[in-house]
């Protein structure tokens, strides 16, 4: 058994990639998944044995897929791998690692799958995947197909990210062949996290008459003979109501099975050993054991004993003081045998529905942590390992509940921009209403700004945030001015790159001494695939001359790109920047088009068949439904969402 060591670090914030194409994309080097010092760190893996193939395209890692002889190792080079189908391992003994094991710069992603799985092991025994991640994936991330002849797999130091049914599946075996599962697999040295609660988007099976958006887990496995699944963290995995299925969840007759040492963090279920719903198997879980694993903001269960033969659940940690449920140790239906022994239990005491045959001695239950005496049953995570998850997931809460607030309110702008812009515009004395438009064809178009003179936006605010509807005594188009300002000589025209409008805006500025300015630029500048030198020096061009001309610059983030994520990625990390570092509001488009449309759900929908441009239609209609089919409606609700603070805010406030 590989050893386990304790990484040193920070914590580290959630990041998330996307990726379409065919190509391989390079991994953003700043890019990584959450990390803490006390998350249990993988050892290396052997060096590789047999004939290697090393693949740095995603045709290479299909070619090698097919090429790879038994006890063979495909090495695949650092990148962003974005697969168009099932990645499918067929051959016994093979290994499929990161060529750096550093699993956060290997990334294999299914944004743009046709199929609803990243990797699928078939007919073949021995498979080691290693130090790699696996991220946005509709059903299953990686499949150990037992049913179709796959034993003995080992999966390594890996990423499941954004996987919306299970990270690692292996399915239920034919009732005939109920005792011939798939033995003696390892899961260890895994991250399993997503970065939101699942949504009905993700997933088109998964509806309000099926599971309700909940059928979402980490790992699944039926039939299963002499597994260990150790040493892996868990977080976020939720399902759309908060009632998932179980990070590590066994059942049809898993035997002999160890769940060791494992982190589980703001997820539904940590651990469940059975299932209450009974399949055509009598017993789920024989002689199984969960032990020295650690839990905390998992509401609906931390662990659970359901339809169980001699199985055990010792020195775990359970940390609910707050528990909805209060089922931080679960026992349902039958248990004969179960030992349940030496738990540490910060909210309630184990729940036993039917007692059978129980033994239950030396659980420590306690109100909270700093008033509980930890001993014997504490994880193996060190008293001061556990205060530092506890204060790790409160955080990780507390972002999810800010950022949850922040997506039912786009366009709000922090207060030190309001201030600033405050003080830009008090040295205004130009044309009141005038929205400049500076920005290539995304702008240049009709569908974009014009229904702001036409038509009023305000019938689509539902939520009350305290500033008017509109303009006292008038309409938004009473007072907007120049919404069908299109063309070269308002600094806004097809293909156009930063430096076309740098020298198109003064005349603008000059002649028609806008209020504010809407300013998008990038997307042909990247089309090289990558951020020409100049552009951010640039776009902070564009930004002082409005700043010097009193006028408010609005920047907007670049819309999804197909084949260029990573090139709109840095691009847009740019204009952020700028946004911040300069104290000037910012129209998060890009944010808002991966909210209304998930992964790469994007591409064909808000944005067009061509992978470009925003999607036409009715550009004024800013109902949820119209957000999700048309780009130009989310682009102009998104900007008027950020004009309509400044105006209330800035140009027709009180002086």
């Amino acid at each position: 058994m590989l050893g386990q060591k304790i990484r040193s670090g920070s914590i580290i914030c959630l990041m998330t990639f996307c990726a379409s194409g065919l190509s391989v994309l390079p991994a953003a080097p700043a890019a990584a998944p959450p990390n803490a010092a006390w998350f249990p760190e993988a050892p290396s893996p052997p060096e590789p044995a047999g004939k290697t193939i090393l693949a740095s395209s995603v045709e290479e890692l299909f070619q090698a897929a097919k090429q790879v002889q038994p006890g063979g190792t495909i090495l695949v080079a650092d990148g962003h791998y974005s697969l168009p189908r099932l990645l499918a391992i067929t051959t016994n003994n093979v290994t499929l690692r990161g060529q750096s094991g550093k699993r956060h710069q290997v990334i294999l992603d299914g944004g743009a799958i046709r199929h609803g799985e990243l990797i699928g092991i078939t007919g073949a025994a021995g498979v080691t995947i290693a130090d790699l991640t696996v991220q946005n994936v509709k059903w299953n991330g990686i499949k150990i197909n037992s049913d179709r002849g796959a034993d003995k797999v080992t999966i390594h130091n890996c990423v499941l990210h954004n996987v919306w049914q299970r990270g690692v599946k292996a399915p239920a075996m034919p009732e005939q062949q109920s005792d011939h599962g798939p033995r003696h697999c390892r899961i260890q040295f895994c991250l399993f996290y997503n970065d939101r609660a699942k949504q009905f988007s993700d997933d088109e099976t998964d509806t309000a008459e099926s599971y309700n958006g909940n059928y979402i887990g980490g790992i699944d496995a039926k039939n299963t003979t002499e597994w260990t699944i150790s040493d892996n963290v868990f977080i976020g995995i939720q399902g759309r109501t908060r009632e998932g299925r179980g990070c590590i969840y066994i059942s049809e007759n898993g035997r002999g099975c160890v769940i060791e040492r494992n982190i589980f963090i703001d997820c539904d279920i940590a651990i469940a050993l059975g299932n209450p719903s009974l399949g055509y198997s009598p017993l789920q879980a024989i002689d199984c054991v969960a032990r020295n694993n650690f839990v905390t903001q998992c509401p609906e269960t931390g662990i659970l004993a359901c339809y169980t033969r001699n199985c055990q659940i010792l020195n775990n940690t359970v940390v609910e003081p707050k528990s909805r449920m209060r089922r931080l140790i679960w026992v349902q239906k039958s248990n004969e045998g179960l030992r349940v022994e030496n738990n540490l239990l910060i909210g309630a005491p184990p729940q036993i529905a039917r007692e059978s045959s129980i033994v239950r001695s030396g659980n420590i239950v306690g109100d909270s942590l700093t008033e509980t005496k930890m001993g014997r049953g504490q994880s193996f995570l060190s008293p001061a390992a556990v205060a530092q998850a506890i204060e790790f997931s409160s955080k990780l809460e507390a972002d999810r509940k800010q950022a949850a607030a922040d997506r039912l309110k786009p366009g709000v702008q922090r207060p030190e921009v309001l201030a600033a812009m405050r003080q830009v515009h008090a040295g205004f004395n130009g044309q009141s209403g005038y929205v400049a438009q500076f920005g290539d064809s995304i702008t240049h178009s009709m569908a974009f700004w014009t229904p702001m003179g036409w038509d009023e936006p305000q019938r689509y605010l539902t939520h009350e945030d305290g500033l008017p509807n509109r303009p006292e005594k008038m309409r938004w188009r009473d007072y907007v001015k120049g919404t069908r300002d299109k063309g070269p000589e308002h600094a806004n025209d097809s293909g156009w790159r930063v430096g076309q409008v740098l020298k198109a805006m003064d005349g603008v500025l000059e002649k028609q001494k806008p209020e504010a300015a809407i300013i998008m630029v990038g997307t042909n500048d990247i089309s090289s695939g990558r951020v020409p030198e100049g552009y951010r020096a640039g776009l902070e061009e564009i930004v002082s001359k409005c700043l010097a001309s009193h006028c408010v610059p609005i920047l907007n983030t670049l819309p999804p790109r197909r084949g260029h994520d990573q090139a709109v990625d840095d691009a847009n990390k740019i204009i952020r920047e700028i946004a911040r570092e300069k104290q000037i509001p910012l129209a998060d488009f890009h944010a808002a088009c991966l909210r209304v449309r998930s992964g790469n759900s994007w591409d064909g929908t808000i944005i067009s068949d061509d992978g470009v441009h925003p999607s036409g239609g009715e550009s004024n209609n800013y109902s949820e439904e119209n957000l999700k089919q048309c780009g130009y409606a989310l682009r102009n609700w998104i900007n008027f969402l950020v004009y309509r603070q400044l105006y209330f805010r800035i140009f027709a406030a009180e002086p």
